[in-house]
């Protein structure tokens, strides 16, 4: 068969349903029509003389050979994709791009309506499907193309993820207005003596708790965790409304404090400070639009960072 009667979006269609197994979900990612996606799949079966995906269960795997073929075609189609993107003049405003994205609450807050409006005004067209985290598979997913970038405090990304720092924050205190225990001066025994709200945005994750609880048990002290959640949100209202108290980023506390009858309060030990960090894969590092893109999440930061008075 020669090239020019090869349709080579079938290409596209043969990554979709290797990274899903599953004709429903592929189409889904293509957004097109789940009998598209089988008449793709069939032709897929005549092109390479194999059945690509087969039976097990209930599920389906791919057969050896497309196993052999998945890295082949990756790069085909991402040289394809910095041949196009490269070489064609870029215009944000006739963008029309989907872009998979985690953010955790905290910057939900804090960026996102800044950023929302900045590609609103710039981009038009260009769409953000925002995920939560799951910092276990974060190279996992960016490298398989289910995630484009992530915008998160994250102390230890995997080598496969570049990252470029966006701003700093700290962890603050946030506890009921007229709460005892900020009667007078708060000692290290007074903050432990407390019960807390402990935030950790996925399931045995170590990020925010692992500051607080590290700073603690260098001087040998540990909290009680009344209550444990995967995000702020709600956070200034079971504080203001008990004697519980929370640690969280500064940035997104002030902002929680117009909400809810709380007060901050600087803890009794030191902290190491948050680094916000934008994250991508090789993958998209030269594509045109990602680096547009990445610019004008760079420059929204900036202005917060800017706003806020932080140096």
């Amino acid at each position: 068969m020669r090239l020019k009667d090869i349709d080579l979006n079938l290409l596209v269609a043969f990554d979709a349903l290797m990274r899903e197994c599953h004709v429903t979900r592929a189409a889904y990612r293509l957004e097109i029509s789940q009998s598209s996606m089988s008449l793709a799949l069939a032709k897929l079966r005549t092109l390479f003389q194999d059945p690509l995906l087969i039976k097990s269960g209930s599920a389906l795997q791919p057969t050896v050979k497309a196993r052999n073929l998945a890295p082949a075609v990756e790069q085909v189609l991402n040289s394809i994709d910095r041949l196009v993107h490269e070489e064609q003049p870029f215009d944000p405003a006739h963008a029309q791009e989907t872009v998979s994205m985690i953010v955790i609450d905290y910057i939900d807050f804090v960026v996102m309506p800044q950023l929302a409006s900045a590609l609103q005004q710039a981009a038009p067209d260009v769409r953000l499907n925002i995920v939560g985290p799951n910092p276990r598979r974060l190279g996992e997913v960016m490298t398989n193309g289910e995630i484009d970038l992530a915008l998160s405090y994250f102390p230890s990304p995997p080598d496969s993820v570049r990252t470029r720092p966006l701003f700093n924050d700290r962890l603050v205190g946030v506890a009921r207005t007229g709460h005892p225990m900020l009667q007078g001066p708060l000692t290290l025994e007074g903050f432990c003596a407390q019960r807390h709200v402990a935030v950790e945005p996925a399931a045995g994750a170590t990020m925010y708790n692992a500051l607080v609880d590290d700073a603690l048990r260098r001087h040998g002290r540990e909290r009680q965790v009344a209550l444990s959640k995967p995000t702020f949100l709600g956070v200034p209202f079971i504080v203001a409304q008990s004697d519980l108290i929370a640690m969280m980023p500064e940035r997104v506390a002030l902002k929680f404090r117009a909400l809810a009858p709380v007060t901050l309060f600087e803890p009794p030990f030191e902290l190491e400070p948050l680094t916000i960090n934008l994250m991508w894969h090789d993958r998209t590092h030269n594509n045109t639009f990602h680096r547009w893109l990445r610019g004008l999440i760079t420059q929204v930061c900036g202005d917060i960072e800017a706003q806020a008075g932080v140096a």
